[in-house]
């Protein structure tokens, strides 16, 4: 079955043909069409890295076309299919395993065969946490009693943010606003240390399992 939603994304080539009646050009309509089956979502949200199966079908005249040769591309993203090309069979139909880019963010893949094409996307969301980098510098001086921001980043295997995750902050010295804090949509989570006295404090981020970055701040 064909996804009506899908056929938003099918962009077709018309031909042009002569008319032996009155010389004039008129336009013929796209022979075939490429269609999304039912059950694939355009802008659909999937963890980075994620095989998504991508079926279509392939028909003319309301008819699906056997032995069809369809060409796959990925325009954005930096995905990759299991086969460039595939064959359709006796209904008119086949798929691929796409596997969606490390990066956050667009993925696109076209399906063309003869004179027409269709396009989907989907959006690549962070996966798992796996450690933390340092947003703040890793060492600063301030006043003492003076008071500073710090701030660190939750990021997955490929570098994206991670939204939700926890992280702990500990001091050897002076006062911490927060001993816990949330990442956003940054991926950053920040606490701010007021100093006390004149010395030298080391703060800690912690992600539980994953890791920790520690930060220097000489009160003068």
């Amino acid at each position: 079955m064909v996804a009506s939603l899908a056929t938003l994304a099918v962009a077709a080539c018309s031909k042009d043909s002569t008319s032996p009646g009155n010389g004039g050009t008129t336009t013929t309509p796209t022979v075939y069409n490429v269609a999304f089956d039912s059950g694939t979502v355009d802008s659909t949200a999937a963890t980075v890295g994620t095989a998504i199966p991508i079926h279509i079908h392939v028909t003319k005249a309301g008819a699906g076309v056997a032995n069809a040769a369809v060409t796959w591309t990925v325009s954005a993203g930096h995905g990759t299919v299991s086969s460039s090309t595939t064959t359709t069979d006796a209904s008119g139909g086949t798929f691929v395993n796409w596997t969606l880019g490390d990066t956050a963010g667009v993925n696109t893949i076209s399906a063309t065969a003869f004179d027409a094409s269709a396009t989907i996307r989907a959006i690549g969301t962070a996966g798992a946490p796996v450690s933390l980098v340092k947003v703040s510098a890793d060492s600063s001086a301030v006043v003492a009693g003076a008071s500073i921001p710090l701030t660190a980043r939750v990021v997955d295997r490929g570098g994206n943010p991670v939204n939700g995750a926890s992280v702990a902050w500990t001091t050897t010295g002076g006062v911490l606003t927060a001993s816990t804090s949330t990442t956003g949509t940054t991926g950053n989570a920040t606490t701010v240390l007021t100093t006390s006295v004149k010395g030298t404090f080391s703060v800690t981020a912690t992600l539980p399992g994953k890791g920790t970055v520690t930060f220097k701040v000489v009160a003068l």
